[in-house]
């Protein structure tokens, strides 16, 4: 099974079956990805996002999930770590006004 799963503001269990990201987003204070066993876990206390890529042919009524991310807001960059569906590849995305991470030396 392949799903985001969070800790609420009062320590309760909450997945994506259970409820809108919308309606949650700002309640969350943990937020990990679970990747049919394998486990993603974001740092506490973050911003979180979380979304999916699909796509869909025209009146199948048929979607098909691309890719799952978690991620979190750092600065005015956010950090998604990316999960394929096709071959469970992960990649680390940073998004944010230079789209690109300076070498501090």
């Amino acid at each position: 099974m392949k799903r985001w799963e969070a800790k609420g503001v009062n320590n309760e269990d909450i997945t994506e079956e259970d409820i809108n990201w919308d309606l949650v987003k700002d309640k969350v204070t943990a937020l990990k990805l679970n990747n049919n066993g394998q486990i993603i876990k974001l740092p506490d206390n973050l911003k979180y996002v979380q979304g999916k890529t699909a796509s869909a042919t025209i009146g199948s009524g048929k979607v098909q999930i691309a890719s799952r991310f978690i991620g979190f807001e750092i600065g005015n960059n956010i950090i998604k770590i990316r999960v394929d569906e096709q071959n469970n590849n992960i990649s680390v995305e940073v998004e944010g006004e230079s789209n690109n991470i300076s070498n501090s030396k």
